[in-house]
């Protein structure tokens, strides 16, 4: 019986190419999107879960009452007093650097620009389970001024030599000897460890007053993270924070606090408590990847129903001839789990050409088929019975309800119980365009928004160049001059934070002002920075060179800072630098606010200072040039060649502002482009549904439309008569989809601190691009209807 059901199947399938065609492809783009975005969260979750004993490894962070302030770093010290202090921790590490910023690695010859460099202390393998392809995992990091390197690194330096016992120069300053080869972990890992080097100065920069490092603790056993928050702050008071009769429940509910969390090395990449995340992202494209295999289901059921009017004699026949409903229903399910097979066959053909310029594009290494993970198999298993049942059972119902005497009669109607259903999905189907047509346009919105809005600074021309230590301290006074000497050269300065860079410096101080204390993110700049920037002075002056400018007695607050502090007049006012109990400073200026990172964040309170003369020293960042004049051309040439000379060891790296405020928004062009593709693949479903439903009206009303054309009835009354109803479906699907498309549009905008607002064009718009892609659809066939000659109709009849 199932040998007959499916020879059955593949005999209707091959008779009605066209419509089966469509099926199966329409059917294979929601099944393939789906897996595709399916297999990236599946990756996305992956992250340090590539050896066991990273479930019991967590990340220490620190907060105090003015919210998460610290963006990972802990004082150097806190792994060890814990270790020492909580018989629950079996080891643990401070690491400080890693991630995707480029430095100088040097040996003989060899120059390279490399990112994952992360300085670590001696007890890194104790917590982290890496391996080594050459050298002693337990010796490679006794001693400071060691360093050890990935393959990858490895290969670039020095080919297919052994590196082990050779030197290599990183940052142009330190010298340090390879113990070591890392073998990469076996999945992907939230840390970028391409060279894991022991710093020649780590005596002097371990202190409890350096938050520059980032601790991790490995346990005895996995424990919850409330559980082990509430044990290592009561451990932390005890130890370092308790002075007098004062209890830990006082302290808690005290508003002066620092607050330790932890969070589980496995959470970190998709659910951290400080930085950002993308899995949100992932969760909203699996959601419209799952309506767009919803929207092919229902285009599969719809197709199914307008061909099923040429096989309703066939099921009248086998009714007469003693087949019941249920053998009926198989049958047509059988027919649905073999298209359903076909498609699942051609979207893995379409994802293997899909997954590389994914992978490109959201540059990942995504395996598209990874025999380890069952998990994947199973979910695509369960994605496409839910498929087969939610394309095949409506048709399969449909036409096993037929009435025998009425098809064998001619008549194909199914009441309005069938018209209903039907109606329904086309209103869930055009609910879905409707809604991803929205998005699409509340996204572009957005983006236009981001990259148009006033950044309060002027990024033209502007030129940033990365320097070494020295280039940028000792010897900056000199380059400046050296730069302003260059035609086209209108300022030069330098910033410890850097508009546009990807990651820039967020470090926090404590500022007291008037008796109160306030946490304001430190900037060291240089003096013409603002005008650099083109950034006004609102109030007060700009830095100069004068001695107390020069020696951070003189701070120039932003709009942000200002309004954090409560003041209406703040320039006069004595300000005291953090770890400068020596000194008071004086708050010179306000400069308006400007945005360094993306719309996505806000603009900071900051305290600007220049000169590392006296306390709070601070380092990166890099140069800015402004250019100006037509020639910009000639003037980076001649910058070029100067630097040759500036920095004869490393080969000039620069780029312009306005180009690094772009990479910003990488991210969501990348997002817009997939969510623009989704819409599209959405409409084309629609359309194909619509095409069906209107085929199939037409074929039950052949014989009216034959009928009203002898009694007088002119084209433009037939299409308005069979387009009506439709029309007024899609009416509907508008209703319901522009009320949902406002509230997830605004869920998504509220992880944006400056967004766009969503009025009323962007709403008429898409109901005027959703009723013209219904109208075309369906009058291309109406009118075709409408002008058939009405006695072949009837003769047909």
């Amino acid at each position: 019986m199932i040998k007959n059901y499916f020879k059955i199947a593949w005999r209707n399938l091959f008779k009605n190419k066209v419509y089966g065609s469509i099926n199966i492809i329409g059917l294979a783009i929601g099944i393939a999107s789906f897996i595709l975005i399916l297999l990236y969260m599946n990756y996305e979750l992956s992250y340090d879960k590539w050896h066991g004993s990273l479930r019991k490894v967590y990340r220490l962070g620190m907060e105090d009452k003015t919210g998460i302030v610290f963006d990972g770093g802990t004082p150097a010290p806190l792994g060890r007093f814990f270790k020492d202090n909580s018989p629950r921790i079996e080891a643990a590490t401070t690491i400080m650097g890693g991630g995707s910023y480029e430095a100088l690695v040097t040996t003989g010859d060899k120059k390279i620009f490399q990112s994952g460099i992360m300085q670590v202390d001696s007890l890194f393998f104790k917590v982290f389970p890496y391996e080594l392809r050459q050298g002693n995992k337990e010796l490679a990091l006794q001693a400071p001024s060691t360093a050890i390197i990935s393959e990858e690194v490895s290969k670039k330096l020095f080919g297919n030599e052994n590196p082990v016992n050779k030197t290599i120069r990183l940052y142009n300053i330190m010298e340090l000897t390879i113990t070591g080869v890392l073998k990469a972990a076996d999945g992907p890992t939230s840390l970028n460890t391409q060279v894991l080097y022991r710093s020649p100065h780590e005596k002097g920069n371990y202190h409890w007053g350096n938050y520059s490092f980032t601790t991790y603790l490995k346990l005895n056993n996995t424990t919850p993270v409330k559980e082990l928050d509430a044990d290592l702050n009561k451990i932390y008071f005890e130890q370092r924070i308790k002075k007098d009769s004062a209890s830990f429940a006082e302290y808690q509910a005290s508003a002066d606090k620092t607050v330790l969390f932890a969070e589980k090395l496995t959470d970190i990449h998709n659910f951290p408590k400080s930085g950002g995340s993308n899995f949100q992202t992932i969760t909203v494209l699996l959601g419209l990847a799952f309506l767009l295999l919803l929207a092919g289901a229902i285009n599969f059921s719809n197709l199914s129903v307008a061909t099923s009017i040429n096989r309703a004699r066939e099921v009248g026949v086998r009714k007469v001839l003693g087949s019941g409903r249920g053998r009926i229903f198989w049958q047509f399910m059988s027919e649905s789990a073999v298209l359903g097979l076909i498609s699942l066959t051609l979207a893995i053909l379409l994802l293997l050409l899909i997954v590389p310029y994914f992978k490109q594009e959201f540059n990942i290494l995504l395996p598209l088929f990874d025999l380890t993970n069952g998990s994947i198999y199973v979910q695509v298993l369960i994605c496409m019975l839910l498929v087969i049942i939610l394309s095949g059972l409506y048709p399969a119902v449909f036409l096993s309800r037929f009435n025998t005497t009425k098809v064998l009669k001619g008549d194909y109607s199914q009441g309005k119980k069938g018209g209903g259903l039907r109606g329904g999905l086309l209103v869930a189907q055009f609910t879905l365009s409707a809604f991803f047509i929205f998005g699409v346009m509340v996204v572009n919105k957005q983006m236009r928004f981001m990259q148009n809005r006033d950044k309060g600074f002027v990024s033209d021309q502007v030129m940033r160049i990365n320097v070494q230590q020295k280039t940028g301290e000792a010897d900056f006074d000199v380059v400046r001059n050296q730069l302003l000497a260059i035609p086209g050269v209108q300022y030069v300065s330098k910033s410890t934070t850097v508009p546009g860079d990807q990651y820039v410096d967020t470090s926090a101080g404590t500022y007291k002002i008037e008796g109160r204390e306030v946490r304001l993110t430190t900037v060291k700049v240089s003096r013409d920075y603002f005008k650099t920037l083109n950034a006004p002075i609102l109030m007060g002056r700009d830095f100069e060179d004068n001695y107390n400018d020069q020696h951070s007695r003189s701070v120039v607050l932003n709009e942000a800072a200002v309004k954090t502090l409560g003041l209406t007049d703040p320039v006069g006012r004595p300000i005291n630098y953090p770890f400068c109990d020596t000194f008071q400073a004086k708050v010179i200026g306000v400069v308006k606010d400007f945005n360094v990172q993306s719309f996505a964040n806000n603009i900071r309170p900051v305290a600007y200072t220049i000169g590392n003369n006296a306390c709070g020293y601070m380092w990166g960042g890099g140069l800015l040039v402004k250019l100006s004049g037509p020639s910009a051309g000639n003037t980076v040439h001649a910058i070029e060649k100067l630097w040759t000379g500036i920095e004869p060891d490393m080969p000039i790296r620069y780029s312009f502002l306005d180009d690094n405020f772009q990479k910003l928004y990488l991210e969501y062009n990348r997002i817009q482009r997939v969510i623009s593709f989704f819409t599209l693949l959405a409409v084309v479903i629609a359309v194909m549904g619509l095409f069906a439903l209107t085929a199939f009206l037409i074929k039950e009303k052949t014989r009216e439309i034959g009928i009203r054309k002898i009694l007088g009835a002119d084209v433009s009354h037939i299409t308005f008569l069979v387009s009506k109803k439709f029309l007024q479906l899609i009416g509907i699907a508008i209703t319901i989809a522009l009320p949902l498309g406002w509230w997830v549009s605004q869920q998504w905008l509220q992880t944006f601190a400056y967004r766009a607002n969503i009025n009323w064009p962007v709403f008429l718009l898409t109901i005027l691009t959703v009723l013209g892609i219904a109208v075309l659809t369906i009058g291309w066939q109406t009118i075709k209807a409408a002008r058939t000659n009405p006695v072949k109709n009837l003769r047909t009849e």
